[in-house]
């Protein structure tokens, strides 16, 4: 085995000096020498220290090229399996770099290990040899061409170690044979002009520096197109796009927003689509990491400065996003580690490496044969094929974060998590968990104390400060429905606004301090609660039991809040006796002693006047045994007075409330129980007015007995008066009945089952609504109050034709009356009873009675009676044709005895909507 080393190296030394004769032998036994002698220091144990010194020198001089192609050659010589003794050989070949001349002698780095490998060892044992000796443009004789024009450069001072003159120490042994092994290649070239050390010589400054000029290299730039570049170069290209690096070969296309390969770089076909692919992974990686750069703040088309801008929710995705980069550029060490042949790689552990770990410690050839161990491109591919897919993943999250915030960013985060790869799924299940971190710490904030810290607005429950506390209920707190998950379903958002709105409804309006009965339980159910059970609903019940929980306790406890301490169904029962006019002997005796007073201009109502009068009404009622809260809130109010009104148009019943009953009570309320009274109130000042005809008609009906030319007019008041009583009060009979009660008993009903304050103001709106649409109030029923308020202009003209009707027949009787008694007078005082005088008189006077008055109250009553018959009659119509059935059955019991019907045949068909259409489209016109 060592007569073959030596027998190679003889080759080499005669292909090298271009000597055949006995004088090799002297070269021989230098070159021997020179490999066997160990310099002083420390031995080198690894040949990456003697090839960084050689990428250092290139370095410095700026032969940047060279550097390319010495890690090309750099690389066939680790794959080499001949050459074992690879420290060895990069040490000669620094050594070979070294100038004497410049450095006052050559130096040899106290790292280098070549002289304590003993030769027999098998330094230059195979073919190999030739091929590492191999000087430049010998490439004829070359077959692998490890070792080329590239790679034999000088050593920079940065590679000058402990022991040279530069750093004051002593010389390193060994390099007086380095120089006489430089002056034997220069005694060489000199023997034989025609040896590659003649060309070497040429083409150096110096002959000890071996080393070519730049001339050289512009030239052969010049004579080849394309710049060759070895695989490793390739590699570490790479690895710089991994990192979001343009290198020199793959280079950034702002046009484009990818990679583009330099066309002066000569790669194959397949290189070019193995380095596509790779650089899609640079790429994806540039756009999260351009994310994270600008804090995920993307207003319009410019980018915010603003990190803080985004809210609490986009910076912990950005946090997210940076510690899964950071397992990334772990990779990445792990990566460039290998590719230096680095193989304590046990301190790189985390999820983006360990399979990476696991694929580089299999080792095994790929499918192309290359050899196990070392880092090429087919092998990046395949193991950056789960960073590429978990990179693919973040970026996808990134587009669906841009230019949304808070509950909409998570939002457009959770829509990935309905994915068919479970490696997609894992990573945005982890990255969903960070980004929920916020809104999940302002969720259980807000069920536990109602406090609500959004200083971004992201948070799906929104806040007014500007409200007062009287208001807190309806209009300080909201859902924010575009910042609502779309893992968190309406109910739940609702029940979300209601726990903490009654939290707060109690400390700010109850003024109720102390914790709630069941805080201990939200407790140790928010506890077993995890950021993960926001959005993983469909695996796990623990945010709906907390979120159903939290609504319970506190919902039981506004509820025991309202209906105990601040007495709410007495204050319901107050509106309903007062100001729907349940308490008929107070609403009766109030009317009788307001009439002279409401009976007046509107504008010479005085409020004290008025509230003095419903004081006395509340002494003389049931009403005196009220709670004196209820009596206190109970007052007078005037309406807007409009010119020509009078008292009876303005005058209202008022009920204050405030404190947390104002809550249900709202002005809106109020103003439909003030709407309400004043219908009520007409309706029953209507019967107050027929019944006062009623009296009227039974003291004139008496005086008529001696006034026949009158009977006909008084039956037919009386018969008009009749209709008009049956119409009253049969809208008295619906209204207090068919609307009044069943809405009652419908309200009482539902507030036993009433679960939250939300419960019982829903009740209690439907109601009143119920309650307006009954009474005709409402927008459907317009036309149909319109007739109601031309009977009321009936019923006031029947009033008048009665007051003149009991005047006339007053002023007739008593006329009558007046002479019968004169005549009787006379008769007893012996004289003529009358005279021809007083009886053309009389005669006058009962002809202008029977000529003017009685046929002005026929045509007066003539005209009501059609009137109000006609009116009747449209009435009835709308009545059928409305939507409510209630209504219908009104329209049953006022036309009972059919009358109407048979002077409408509209009434007696079964109206389908066409017909309805068609009758309301006639009836209008009429």
């Amino acid at each position: 085995m060592m007569d073959a080393s030596n027998t190679l190296l003889k080759r080499l030394c005669s292909h090298v000096t271009g000597i055949n004769d006995e004088r090799l032998a002297a070269h021989f036994r230098l070159a021997v020498d020179l490999l066997n002698e160990g310099p002083s220091g420390l031995p080198v144990k690894d040949h990456n220290v003697v090839a960084d010194k050689i990428k250092r020198r290139l370095a410095r001089e700026k032969r940047l090229e060279d550097a390319a192609r010495f890690s090309g050659l750099m690389n066939k010589l680790l794959k080499s399996a001949v050459l074992r003794n690879k420290t060895s050989i990069l040490s000669f070949f620094l050594a070979l770099s070294q100038d004497s001349s410049s450095h006052s002698g050559l130096r040899i780095s106290a790292h280098s290990s070549a002289a304590q490998i003993p030769f027999e060892n098998g330094l230059c044992n195979g073919h190999g040899s030739e091929e590492l000796f191999q000087m430049p443009k010998l490439h004829q004789n070359v077959d692998a061409g490890i070792c080329t024009e590239d790679v034999l450069v000088s050593a920079s001072p940065s590679c000058i170690v402990p022991g040279s003159k530069e750093d004051g120490s002593s010389h390193v042994s060994g390099s007086n044979r380095v120089s006489r092994l430089a002056a034997m290649y220069k005694g060489a070239a000199n023997a034989n002009p025609e040896s590659p050390f003649a060309e070497l010589q040429q083409h150096s400054p110096t002959v000890e520096r071996l080393k070519f000029s730049q001339q050289s290299h512009k030239k052969t730039a010049t004579k080849e197109a394309l710049i060759e570049v070895t695989e490793k170069v390739l590699i570490r290209e790479v690895l710089f796009i991994f990192q979001g690096i343009e290198g020199k070969i793959i280079k950034m296309d702002a046009n484009k927003d990818g990679y583009r390969l330099d066309p002066k770089v000569r790669l194959s076909r397949s290189q070019k689509e193995i380095i596509l692919k790779l650089s899609d992974v640079g790429w994806l990686y540039n756009q999260v990491q351009n994310y994270c750069e600008w804090g995920g703040v993307i207003a319009g088309n410019e980018r915010s400065s603003d990190r803080t801008a985004a809210g609490l929710v986009n910076q912990s995705l950005v946090l997210a996003l940076r510690e899964e980069l950071s397992e990334y550029c772990r990779l990445i060490a792990l990566l460039e580690a290998q590719l230096t042949e680095e193989q304590n790689i046990s301190l790189v552990c985390g999820k983006w490496a360990c399979q990476t770990i696991e694929k580089i410690q299999e080792g095994g050839d790929t499918p192309m044969g290359e050899p196990s161990g070392g880092l090429t491109l087919r092998r990046l591919v395949m193991w950056t094929l789960e960073p590429r897919s978990r990179l693919r993943a973040l970026a996808l999250l990134t587009y669906a974060a841009r230019e949304v915030y808070g509950g909409a960013c998570v939002s457009g985060i959770y829509q990935h998590m309905h994915h068919g790869n479970p490696g997609h799924k894992a990573v945005v299940r982890h990255v969903l968990t960070l980004a929920c971190t916020p809104l999940y710490v302002m969720l259980t904030q807000w069920l536990l104390d109602g406090t609500l810290e959004d200083p971004h607005h992201e948070f799906f429950i929104a806040s007014d400060p500007t409200v007062p506390d009287d208001k807190l209920w309806q209009d300080k707190y909201s859902i924010r429905w575009c910042m609502l998950p779309t893992f968190i379903n309406k109910s739940q958002a609702q029940k979300v606004l209601a726990s903490g709105k009654s939290l707060n409804f109690l400390r700010n309006v109850c003024h109720f301090r102390a914790p709630i009965a069941g805080r201990d339980a939200i407790k140790a159910s928010l506890q077993q609660t995890t950021v993960e059970s926001l959005f993983t609903q469909d695996e796990n019940s623990q945010l709906d039991h907390l979120v159903g929980l939290t609504f319970r306790e506190t919902s039981r406890h506004v509820l025991e809040e309202i209906l105990t301490r601040h007495k709410l169904m007495d204050h319901l029962r107050a509106l309903r006796r007062y100001l729907l006019l349940g308490q008929g002997d107070f609403i009766h005796y109030l009317m009788e002693i307001l009439n002279p007073e409401l009976g007046k201009p509107a504008t010479n109502l005085y409020p004290h006047n008025l509230s003095s009068l419903l004081e006395t009404a509340i002494a003389a009622s049931n009403a005196q045994y009220e709670e004196p809260d209820i009596l206190k809130r109970l007052d007078v109010r005037l309406l807007e007075i409009s010119p020509g009104d009078l008292g009876w148009d303005v005058f209202s019943l008022d009920y204050h409330v405030d404190g947390p009953i104002g809550t249900v009570f709202t002005a809106e309320c109020m103003r439909q129980y003030l709407m309400l009274f004043n219908a009520l109130w007409k309706d029953k000042r209507m019967e107050m007015i027929l019944s006062d005809i009623w009296k009227e008609q039974a003291a004139t009906s008496k005086l008529c007995r001696d006034l026949p030319e009158l009977g006909v007019v008084l039956h037919g008041v009386q018969l008009l008066t009749t209709e008009m009583v049956h119409l009253v009060h049969q809208m008295e009979y619906y209204m207090t009945f068919e609307v009044l009660e069943c809405s009652w008993h419908g309200l009482m009903s539902k507030l036993k089952t009433a679960q939250s304050l939300d419960d019982v103001i829903a009740a209690h709106n439907h109601f009143l609504n119920r309650i307006v649409a009954g009474a005709l109030l409402d927008a459907d029923s317009k036309h149909v109050r319109t007739h109601l308020r031309t009977f009321y202009n009936l019923i006031q003209n029947l009033r008048g034709l009665q007051e003149r009707l009991s005047v006339a027949v007053s002023a007739e009787v008593n006329a009558r009356r007046n002479a019968l008694s004169e005549v009787k007078a006379r008769t007893e005082a012996g004289e003529f009873g009358t005279s021809s005088d007083q009886q053309e008189a009389e005669k006058k006077r009962r002809k202008e009675f029977l000529s003017k008055i009685v046929p002005k109250l026929k045509s007066d009553l003539r005209i009501n009676t059609q009137t109000y018959q006609d009116m009747v009659q449209s009435f009835l119509l709308m009545l059928t044709q409305h939507d409510d059935q209630s209504l219908h059955l009104l329209s049953t019991r006022l036309d009972f005895n059919e009358y109407y019907h048979r002077r409408d045949h509209r009434l007696n068909q079964r109206l389908t909507y066409h017909h309805k259409r068609k009758s309301m489209g006639t009836s209008f016109c009429q």
